[in-house]
């Protein structure tokens, strides 16, 4: 097979979840927001076979899913904007955008099901035992309900709506740091109860509701309930805990957006508060990077 396409750029954004990491993992419902954060992936063909990690990860899927003995030559340029280890999804979106190059310089036809397919398979090499959330939130864009029902069938429901722009304008995310911990040793780690999994099954529930109707004050009475349950199964820092406690005493509300950290960082943390000035100038005290953003951006796309 010879490669005949020049050159071809895809970009995938990150996620973040809204409410519902770690119980989707054991078949509780999950949403998930897509952030404005992109990678972009860059591929043509090339004398020299491509040494990135992630091609070495993704082509035995690619192969073994279309039934290829040998890939052609190429080189992959990764530009990423997304925060490695911070609950973004950035493997989850950088194993998308090459997938979706590949496949688009073999001229396999693909669409976002096809690439949602091949993104999940990159992503138990990455995390063992994931959900399936991140790939499709990343993939598909938007609002993403998901939920796993058992290793073959998931539930993924594109929602017809989004955060208004009243509470929309009002988000800033924290990055508090890389976990010392890997995604797959807290889900190892997280002291998982029946009470944990119940309740954010019925916080998630709602949280759909509220956004629909831009209820400001229900939403961040459930993210601030989220949060403590998070904290009830040892997935958030006491270092972190302290900035979201002072963030709910300041009128807002805080939750990790991710696997978490037991030791110094969790990654990216989800804060909400009417007056964002205020969130800003406790990270500025605490000397954390923040950052607003657009959520509910499109996904997986040809640039």
């Amino acid at each position: 097979m010879v490669l005949k396409s020049n050159h071809i750029n895809i970009s995938v954004p990150a996620k973040i979840h809204l409410l519902g990491e770690h119980a989707v993992v054991y078949g509780k419902p999950a949403l998930l927001h897509s952030v404005e954060l992109r990678v972009k992936v860059s591929i043509s063909p090339s004398s020299k076979p491509c040494r990135l990690k992630i091609s070495k990860i993704i082509e035995p899927i690619i192969k073994k899913e279309y039934n290829i003995k040998e890939i052609p030559k190429f080189k992959l340029v990764i530009d990423s904007k997304i925060p490695v280890g911070s609950g973004l999804g950035s493997s989850a979106a950088v194993s998308a955008a090459c997938i979706a190059a590949i496949l688009s310089i073999l001229k396999i036809s693909w669409d976002r099901n096809s690439v949602n397919k091949l993104a999940f398979e990159a992503e138990k090499v990455f995390h063992g035992n994931p959900s399936g959330g991140d790939n499709a939130a990343v993939v598909f864009g938007g609002l993403i309900w998901f939920q796993k029902i058992n290793r073959d069938e998931k539930i993924i429901k594109h929602l017809p709506f989004s955060i208004p722009e009243k509470l929309a304008q009002n988000f800033v995310l924290i990055n508090t740091g890389k976990p010392v911990e890997s995604t797959a040793e807290m889900v190892k780690l997280a002291r998982i109860t029946d009470f944990f999994l119940q309740d954010q099954e019925k916080l998630t529930n709602e949280l759909a509701e509220v956004i629909k109707n831009g209820d400001e004050k229900n939403f961040i009475r459930i993210i601030k309930q989220g949060e403590k349950n998070l904290e009830s199964i040892g997935v958030v820092s006491e270092i972190v805990q302290l900035i979201i406690r002072e963030i709910e005493n300041a009128g807002g509300a805080a939750k990790i957006s991710g696997g978490g950290g037991r030791t110094k960082g969790v990654g990216m943390l989800l804060t909400y508060h009417k007056d964002p000035e205020i969130i800003k100038k406790i990270a500025k005290k605490r000397k954390f990077p923040f950052f607003q953003t657009e959520l509910g951006v499109e996904g997986l796309r040809r640039e």
